[in-house]
């Protein structure tokens, strides 16, 4: 590892910065309004948007670049962000409740989640449980403060101050709740019917749910935190090209010498076909694909990384989607 050194670099301001873009080969045509953008997002997370248009060996922007084009990246991947946001909501929340009927359901034991007999590691259980009653005790929803105040639990004499699984579960982070699903036995699984549950939400089994759903906690948390999304690595949902058209040919990595091209599926578009596939699965009717169709076209510097983001060339013809006429 090389040594480290102490960073000086002075602040510029954002009439420096667009100077500095400048003096490595970008158009600016309008300083006024690049000053504008980068005092409203700072010059750090915008020049992620920019970082497509340049050359790396040389670290100047390839010719005709301009400001405009990643201004326009910016916004396509704000707005982006924003609608799957609200998609993604929906998930988290019909998910939570499906999940604490359908188990409740086959227990007939509101407290599921603190039989421990149902998960494989009991300290991670223990931890779940443990962060759950550091929530409850400091939560200000009402219905957190009622049940405080009038209720005990008594299932389990170790945890007599917590909730029933449908409360509990509104209180966990889609952390805790992917941990929950992740650490359910093998008999569990099998006696809870959890495959069942999976298919009822159109996924092909219980361990595909949640690697779906992991997929969609690293969408959210991107979205979440304002970060790039629009050609980040994400991860593979599982088996997700069993709900795909077959014959529209998904984008294949780029070729590198001695080494077997595959298909991306670790990409923005399989993310959000398997976003759909939930949603969907959820009863909701709406399709992304307009959505997304309306948002390339309202920015078209997009087009041009339609593949970095891996949609296919035909990925309008694709009926998870949109909702097509046969």
């Amino acid at each position: 590892m090389s040594a480290r050194i102490p960073y000086n670099k002075k602040y510029l301001t954002s009439n420096e910065l667009c100077e500095k873009l400048q003096n490595q080969g970008l158009i600016v045509s309008d300083i006024n309004k690049a000053k504008q953008e980068l005092e409203r997002c700072s010059y750090y997370r915008f020049k992620a948007y920019l970082f497509p248009f340049k050359d790396h060996d040389t670290k100047r922007y390839n010719p005709n670049s301009q400001f405009e084009q990643g201004l326009d990246l910016y916004q396509f991947d704000s707005e982006l962000r924003a609608y799957l946001f609200g998609v993604i909501e929906k998930i988290e929340i019909g998910v939570r409740s499906a999940l604490d009927q359908w188990i409740t359901t086959q227990t007939t034991n509101s407290f599921w989640y603190l039989d421990s007999s149902l998960f494989t590691d009991n300290n991670e259980q223990i931890k779940t449980v443990s962060h759950l009653r550091s929530m409850l005790i400091s939560s200000k929803e009402e219905y957190a403060i009622h049940y405080r105040k009038k209720y005990y639990n008594s299932y389990c004499p170790f945890y007599r101050d917590l909730p029933p699984g449908w409360v509990a579960l509104e209180l966990m982070t889609f952390g805790n709740i992917l941990s929950l699903m992740q650490n359910f036995n093998t008999d569990s699984i099998q006696a809870l019917k959890l495959n069942r549950f999976a298919k009822k939400l159109r996924i092909d089994n219980y361990t595909s749910l949640h690697n779906w759903m992991a997929c969609i906690r690293h969408v959210r948390n991107a979205c979440g935190h304002h970060n790039r999304l629009f050609n980040r690595n994400l991860t593979s949902p599982n088996g997700i090209k069993r709900s795909l058209k077959h014959d529209i040919q998904l984008v294949l990595t780029k070729p590198v010498e001695g080494r077997q091209q595959t298909e991306q599926l670790n990409r923005l578009y399989t993310n959000i076909c398997a976003i759909q596939k939930i949603f969907t699965g959820l009863g909701h009717n709406e399709k992304i694909g307009p959505f997304m169709a309306h948002l390339f076209n309202r920015y078209p510097t997009a087009k041009l990384f339609r593949e970095s983001m891996g949609f296919p060339e035909k990925w309008h013809e694709e009926p998870l989607l949109f909702n097509l006429k046969s």
